[in-house]
């Protein structure tokens, strides 16, 4: 055995090896594999450079990472101050910190040129007098960001950029090329150039410079927005000619010699279930009745490979792309609209061509057998969710869809068997609110919860079936693949959860990470008061999920075997699983083609992770601020809301609609509140009042800042509100691209009552009486939404931190919903220090006009980050 473990370890011998990839690579018991590992190590024959971690002697981490420092990225407040947050997951980390030192703190004057964003190797140096960690960023490895975008300036006889992300630095020289006639103010795109580090030791360009790229325009409407977010996101809107050019030249109709040569399921009842306003139907179901209580179910995916041909200017296109975004009012599409609307889309009464997954199934949802063919469909109906709900809750279907009521109501009933099973397994179910943006006609903004449970669990269990099917063949063919792996929690990740759980009185049986010990818990708390924390407790322990080139199991699925397969119009390692797939069904596979993917594979599966995170950075950058443009118009009105983030800093409240702001320990007059990391909730020092996740809170919107996305909210106990008719925010609500804050609904007068409040003194001399005898007033700064907002004359804090936010990032699984855990923001300051006062800025108009296309299957992606 140990033989064996040596040579597949020999077949990338730098690499660094966990003791699960092993065990799951080769097969073997893990007790097996954990013994024979450690005798290896004692032999010399293998390292092991943490605890748990595998690799060959020659495996050395790189120079320029260093023994003494850390591989991490870098992430910089406005006040100029930074952390470096390490990265556990570099194969060539020469060490992580020690745990108090992680996220290490950055002085300004030591980020040695780094950005917001970068990759850095930061060095920890030795506590100064107030006995706190603090490093210094020693080399920038990579750089997060070419393009940004900001306000166009001109001083001392040179052109500026003010960038609009107040983590960045305060100005970039602009060459003075494609300038003029721009006015002051401009709202522009720059690219950067960075200085080569030959250049800075010889003294010449060392300066960051960035050259004009487009106009924005003056204003900061939903237009220029959108555009800003694309640029800085470097997302593409436009397709090159050439593919367009390839795109237009597939024919509409099919060839008879390529339908011939398939499978005909055209004669079977066919049919997609999509989101309302979709276009791009990538997938269709239909079901079969065998004898015995058997079934057969077909799951159909457009053949997106047959028309997007490897090498082709489609393909290359699809590949930098990596992936549809969709964004507010806006889809930039990963493949041209003739493909993805058109010729590859499983529209109703058209032809079109599958690769179809066929599943043999019992009537209590085990799977017998299954079989993949080429085929074509002609879908005979286009349901949505709404309709398939509406026919789950007993309302029954449209009637010209009635037909299909009996093959609904079995697959709703067998589908619900099927989750039953994968949850027993140790599957990880979450329930989390999704709220979609969509922006109408004529620029109104609607926020719409997703509330179609039943039907989109009906077509999320039967893609998530075909995913592992598809997984599981080409892996036991012991073929590479871009598989959606989610690896094990850390130990330490393992160890503090389980901690903190103890504390509120569940226990997670184990030493190591279990996904079905995980799963129990949520089982358990289902239904109480600390659900919602609970939830997230767990999901801040997992890792996010990813692409690689060797199949790694989906801990989030309790998943051996996982990958994407049902998507191929918008994500582009779909595509790349249907040519493994189709080469391996029609028997062209050859040694060397298996070794070209071996080689390629590992750089397509890091650039598609790449590219998916910034599709999901810039849907969570334009969705919050049209969340600010709707708060704008609601300011000081009254809503309930639910507690979803607690911090050292104050607590994040949810409306029912989806917006989420940020209530400051400042506004909380009742008492002094201090946080407790290990329950996630804030205590009254005095009163003993607890506030934690999920605990209802009134609230009142007081003010918004759109450039920085903030939301600031105030206890409405606490804060002079409009009375208001409902505690209930509206779900959709008109917003007048004109500039005009009027609402439809009757007008609400503010009232002041705050008298008999108890507030907070104040230390200093009252506002607007002299007193010289003292020194210069201080201004009391507050903290909104965990960034700092910086004065001119503010100097960072060197020595202090605080807790981060508890919210929901990408984890685990999901596999149809586009809506990724309706992921929030995470909020970055460390520092308990208070920043400067909060100024709410007067929000931008939208303007009439519709920004872009309208969005198809926005609602998909959010649950997608974790599986």
């Amino acid at each position: 055995m140990t033989e064996r473990i040596l040579e597949y370890l020999r077949k990338n011998p730098t690499k660094t090896y966990s003791l699960r990839e092993v065990q799951r690579m080769l097969r073997l018991e893990r007790e097996e594999v954990k013994s024979a590992l450690a005798e290896l190590v004692k032999q010399g024959r293998l390292i092991e450079p943490r605890r748990g971690l595998y690799a060959l002697p020659e495996a050395k981490p790189a120079p320029k990472r260093g023994n003494k420092g850390f591989v991490g990225r870098l992430q910089v407040h406005p006040a100029g101050f930074g952390f470096v947050i390490p990265d556990a997951l570099a194969p060539d980390q020469a060490r992580l910190p020690p745990p108090e030192q992680r996220d290490l703190y950055i002085p300004k004057e030591f980020l040695g040129g780094a950005w917001h964003g970068d990759q850095v190797l930061a060095y920890p140096q030795p506590p100064g007098r107030d006995r706190r960690p603090w490093g210094k960023v020693a080399q920038v490895l990579e750089r997060s960001r070419s393009k940004l975008t900001g306000r166009l300036e001109f001083r001392r006889g040179y052109a500026w950029v003010l960038p609009d992300d107040p983590r960045l630095p305060g100005k970039v020289k602009l060459e003075p090329e494609g300038l003029a006639g721009l006015e002051q103010g401009s709202r522009i795109a720059v690219e950067l150039h960075y200085p080569e580090a030959r250049d800075k030791r010889e003294g010449r360009g060392s300066e960051v410079y960035g050259t004009f790229l487009e106009y924005l325009g003056m204003a900061d409407d939903p237009q220029s927005e959108t555009r800003a977010v694309i640029v800085n996101h470097d997302l593409k809107s436009e397709f090159d000619p050439e593919a367009l050019a390839e795109a237009e030249a597939i024919p509409e109709s099919i060839p008879p010699e390529e339908i011939s040569r398939r499978a005909d399921f055209r004669s079977l009842n066919v049919f997609t279930i999509d989101g309302i306003d979709a276009k791009d139907f990538d997938d269709a179901i239909h079901v079969e009745r065998l004898e015995g209580n058997r079934y057969r179910i077909g799951v159909h995916i457009a053949d997106v490979s047959h028309y997007v041909r490897e090498g082709s200017a489609l393909d290359k296109e699809a590949y930098e792309r990596g992936t549809s975004v969709y964004l507010p009012g806006r889809v930039l599409p990963m493949l041209p609209e003739k493909l993805s609307n058109g010729v590859c889309s499983l529209v109703p009464g058209q032809d079109r061509l599958v690769l179809s997954v066929l599943v043999e199934i019992t009537d209590g949802g085990r799977v017998l057998r299954h079989s993949f063919r080429e085929g074509v469909i002609r879908s005979k109906a286009r349901l949505t969710y709404t309709q398939v709900q509406a026919f789950a809750e007993g309302k029954g279907m449209p009637d010209e869809f009635k037909w299909l009521e009996p093959d609904l109501a079995l697959l709703l009933e067998l589908t619900r068997k099927l989750k039953a099973k994968r949850v027993a397994a140790g599957a990880l179910d979450f329930h989390f609110t999704e709220v979609k943006v969509d922006i109408g006609e004529a620029g109104e903004i609607h926020l719409i919860p997703q509330t179609e449970p039943d039907a989109r669990s009906l077509i999320e269990e039967l893609m998530l079936l075909a995913n592992r099917i598809v997984a599981k063949y080409l892996s036991d063919k012991g073929l590479p693949a871009l598989y959606r792996v989610h690896e094990d929690p850390t130990d330490m990740a393992y160890a503090k959860l389980a901690a903190q759980l103890s504390k509120l009185g569940y226990e997670l049986p184990g030493m190591e990470p279990s996904p079905k010990a995980m799963q129990a818990i949520l089982k358990q708390v289902e239904g109480k008061p600390e659900a919602p924390m609970v939830s997230t407790l767990l999901l801040r322990s997992l890792k996010l999920a990813r692409y690689a080139h060797e199949n790694l199991g989906h801990f989030g699925l309790a998943a051996e075997h996982y990958l994407h397969f049902t998507s191929p119009i918008r994500r582009y390692p779909d595509l790349i699983v249907h040519r493994v797939l189709k080469t391996l069904m029609r028997r062209r596979l050859t040694p060397e083609k298996v070794e070209h993917w071996r080689e390629v594979f590992p750089r397509m599966a890091e650039h598609t992770s790449s590219r998916e995170r910034s599709a999901e950075a810039a849907e969570r950058d334009l969705t919050k601020y049209y969340q600010c443009c709707w708060a704008e118009l609601h300011k000081g009105e009254r809503f309930g809301g639910v507690v979803s983030g607690v911090t050292g800093f104050g607590v994040f409240v949810a409306l029912e609609n989806g917006v989420e702001g940020m209530v400051r320990l400042s506004s909380l007059l009742d008492d002094h509140y201090e946080y407790v990391e290990d329950t996630l909730s804030l205590v009254g020092t005095r009163t003993k009042r607890r506030i934690r996740i999920g605990d209802p809170l009134e609230v009142v919107i007081q003010g918004v800042n759109l450039p920085t996305r903030q939301i600031e909210l105030v206890p409405a106990e606490f804060a002079a509100v409009r009375p208001s008719n409902t505690a209930k925010p509206e779900i959709s609500r008109e917003v007048s691209r004109k500039p005009v804050l009027a609402t439809t609904q009757p007008s609400r007068t503010k009232e002041k009552n705050m008298e008999g409040t108890k507030k907070r003194r104040v230390v200093g001399p009252p506002e607007g009486r002299e007193r010289r005898e003292r020194g210069p007033k201080v201004t009391m700064s507050r903290m909104y939404f965990g960034e700092w907002q910086k004065t001119e004359d503010e100097t960072p804090p060197q020595n202090r931190r605080s807790g981060g936010r508890s919210g929901q990032h990408e984890r685990a699984g999901g596999e149809r919903s586009r809506s990724s855990q309706a992921a929030q923001p995470r909020h970055e300051a460390r520092s308990s220090q208070k920043p400067p006062r909060y100024a709410a800025k007067e929000a931008p108009q939208p303007q009439s006009g519709n920004p872009g296309q309208r969005q198809g299957k926005s609602s998909r992606r959010r649950r997608n980050r974790w599986r």
